[in-house]
């Protein structure tokens, strides 16, 4: 079993007799109220996922991060992981101190140790992080929206949280694959509804490979991206009719998109390295988003970063040809554009949203009836409800 990022699986949840010492501790101090964002990313640290951080980056390690797509100590990592907080509660917090963490639903979940309290300066760190500072870019959008301070410091989880009934764990998805007697898995990032561009990509890999792992990004998306749970019910039909259903194991990474390309790629690819994973699916414009990105920068950075542990498998753009009769890709299939049906999200989007059933050759259609049967299958603008 390939070993996790960093050579360490990190478990921060503690014991009953250390969580009430924390609570204790941390009793008459202030607190930090957690986004949605923040409480995933307080799951992921605790629970492995973002193996090797203990805790929410203090400066040195972000500024590496943002700068080098390393921690000060060297090891590979392309995403910040930080705890935005505003200047009226950073003016009320103290270094070394503990402090509660409260989830979105108000329940104290752990504690963070103080070690840092810092400025950030999102000019300096933008085109580092997205590659433009248009404030029309979701991540970008998203990075102005935060406090102007970061919390850094190790965090003390009580309980071992799951995101939902889909969420295998790393340490979970880890014995799951042993126990399937599974040497090779590869990854598939996802966060959409499954199309046969999807399905030729999964499948091509898993002919390479002894398993398959299909883990959908759930959390904060754009408008008009699909719902979790409407992503999650097209892969169970997916898997169900057209799946050696031992071969492939569906989970969740419970996670904002930061719409960040190339480097979210291979953030990606080291979560799914944590989970047991020892080969990565990246397609085309991976966590991309307009024409902000090239479209396989999301693989060329794989050659930039180095070997991070975890096996990239590239794929160019696949499509059905009506000559071949089946999916294909350039590499593989001789023939003109004008045989060529692109599986387009876009365009599959709104054909669900017209209450049509896209084209067999885009999308199975079992799938697309699901999908058309699903209440709400989209976000919806807030702005206009």
């Amino acid at each position: 079993m390939i070993e996790p990022h960093g050579g360490e699986l990190i478990d921060r949840t503690v014991n009953e007799k250390y969580s009430e010492q924390l609570r204790s501790e941390a009793d008459s101090n202030e607190s930090i109220k957690l986004t949605s964002k923040q409480y995933q990313d307080a799951i992921n640290i605790g629970t492995g996922r973002f193996s090797p951080i203990k805790g929410f980056l203090t400066r040195n390690d972000f500024l590496k991060v943002v700068h080098d797509m390393t921690l000060e100590d060297g090891t590979v990592w392309t995403l910040p992981i930080t705890l935005d907080i505003n200047i009226d509660l950073a003016e009320k917090l103290s270094l070394g101190e503990k402090v509660s963490l409260i989830s979105p639903s108000n329940q104290m979940i752990g504690v963070i140790k103080i070690e840092e309290i810092y400025k950030h300066n999102p000019s300096e760190n933008i085109k580092n992080l997205f590659g433009t500072e248009d404030k029309e870019h979701p991540g970008v959008t998203a990075y102005h929206n935060q406090g102007s301070f970061f919390v850094g410091g190790p965090i003390y989880l009580f309980d071992e949280i799951r995101y939902n009934s889909h969420d295998l764990l790393p340490v979970e998805s880890r014995v799951l694959f042993q126990h399937r007697g599974w040497e090779t898995i590869v990854g598939f990032q996802t966060r959409n509804a499954p199309h046969r561009a999807h399905e030729y990509l999964q499948k091509t890999a898993l002919e390479q490979t002894d398993g398959l792992l299909i883990q959908p990004k759930l959390g904060a998306k754009k408008v008009g991206d699909y719902t979790d749970q409407t992503i999650l019910e097209a892969y169970e039909v997916l898997i169900k009719n057209y799946y050696q259903q031992k071969q492939v194991a569906l989970s969740v990474f419970p996670s904002q998109m930061r719409y960040a390309g190339p480097r979210e790629a291979v953030f990606d690819a080291i979560i799914r390295k944590n989970q047991g994973c020892s080969h990565f699916i990246i397609g085309r414009d991976h966590a991309g988003v307009g024409d902000y990105y090239d479209d396989f920068g999301s693989q060329s950075i794989f050659n930039q970063i180095g070997d991070i542990g975890v096996q990239p498998m590239f794929f160019d753009y696949a499509f059905y040809c009506q000559k071949c009769d089946g999916m294909a890709s350039e590499n593989i299939c001789p023939h003109e554009d004008s045989n060529q049906v692109h599986p387009s999200g876009t365009s599959i989007r709104s054909s669900i949203k017209n209450n049509k059933l896209p084209s067999d050759k885009m999308m199975r259609p079992e799938v697309a009836s699901h999908l058309l049967n699903v209440d709400k299958p989209f976000i919806p603008d807030q702005t206009k409800e």
